[in-house]
Parts: structure tokens; C-alpha cells; sequence
């Protein structure tokens, strides 16, 4: 079966499966966005960061400022894949634990199917979800390299929602950091 297939199968499943859409206005389950062939794969764990396949993202949003972060870096959308860990209008805190379970083996399918070299984990949830510890705080994770299956790097770095919310611009803060 070819990739393409796969993807297809995928989305198909994913928008037919009633535990997934945990709201009457959840009509669409969103599977990611960018180039599937990247070496990139940025997860996060915010409905915001993007409305589509083409990562349009909402005025003044995290999507936007996430945005603008990856243009700083002279990043495009063809540089990376962009996908949520919640495929839906929720974030992973709102889930049950089957529900996570159901998640992690969707990101699972999606992460085989990209086979990305490195994962980018956008903020703590993101970042605890993917490495499989609980007790990891972004603030002492951010930035380092981790190993994971198959080969795959994993670099945790600040969620883009929490930078907006910490205002705190001098040395060695969140913010100071990520620029």
C-alpha cells in the first residue's frame, strides 16, 4: 500500500471515530499540516497553532507567534510537519487516559509514516507525553537532545501558548531563552 494510501486510511479513521470527537462542533479531526516528507516534526498540544492542512493560522493567536518564530529562524512550512498530539479542539489535560491511549497510537502511526529524523515537543505536556516521564519540567528540558525509537532525536522547547502568557524578558527567562 502506498504512503498516500496510509494517510488517507489515517484521516479516514480518525474523522469516522466517535471517541475522538469529543464535541457536537468537532466535524473535523485535523491530522497536521507542512511538507510529510521533512526531517522535521514539530507536536504540539494546542488547538490554536493552526485551522488547516496549509497551517493557516488565526490573527493573534499561538498559531501566529509560533509562526513567527519559525520565520525568525528562516523556517517554512516546507521545512517541517506540524501535527497536535489532540486531533480535535482539545488539549491532552481534557483527555481521559484511554483517551490518550488512542492519541498516542495515532501519533505513533504518524510519526512512523513522516519518519522524521528529529521531533520538535512544544512546551511540558507535549514534551512528557513523547519522552514517557511525568516528572520532566520544561524549564529544565528545554533545549536538550533526547534519544527515542527508532533513532529519533527529540528536542523539547517552550510552548508557544506559554510564551505569550510569561511577559518576563530578562536573562534566563523563558522568552530570553527562546530568542
Amino acid at each position: 500500500m502506498k504512503i498516500d494510501n496510509l494517510w488517507e486510511e489515517l484521516n479516514f479513521e480518525i474523522n469516522t471515530c466517535k471517541i475522538l470527537k469529543k464535541k457536537e462542533k468537532d466535524n473535523k479531526v485535523l491530522l497536521g499540516g507542512g511538507n510529510k516528507e521533512a526531517d522535521l516534526l514539530i507536536v504540539g498540544d494546542d488547538p490554536h497553532l493552526f485551522e488547516d492542512e496549509n497551517l493557516r493560522v488565526a490573527p493573534n493567536s499561538s498559531g501566529t507567534f509560533f509562526k513567527n518564530l519559525y520565520e525568525l529562524v528562516e523556517l517554512s512550512s516546507e521545512n517541517f510537519y506540524l501535527t497536535n498530539i489532540v486531533k480535535c479542539n482539545l488539549k491532552l489535560k481534557d483527555l481521559s487516559e484511554d483517551e490518550k491511549k488512542i492519541y498516542a497510537d495515532v501519533l505513533d502511526m504518524q510519526i512512523a509514516l513522516l519518519n522524521p529524523k528529529l521531533i520538535v515537543t512544544l512546551g511540558q505536556e507535549t514534551s512528557r507525553f513523547l519522552l514517557r516521564d511525568q516528572s520532566l519540567k520544561i524549564s529544565e528540558i528545554h533545549g536538550k537532545t533526547y534519544n527515542w525509537d527508532g533513532g529519533i532525536k527529540i528536542i523539547p522547547i517552550y510552548d508557544p501558548n506559554f510564551l505569550i502568557r510569561n511577559t518576563n524578558k530578562k536573562k534566563g527567562s523563558p522568552k530570553w531563552l527562546t530568542w
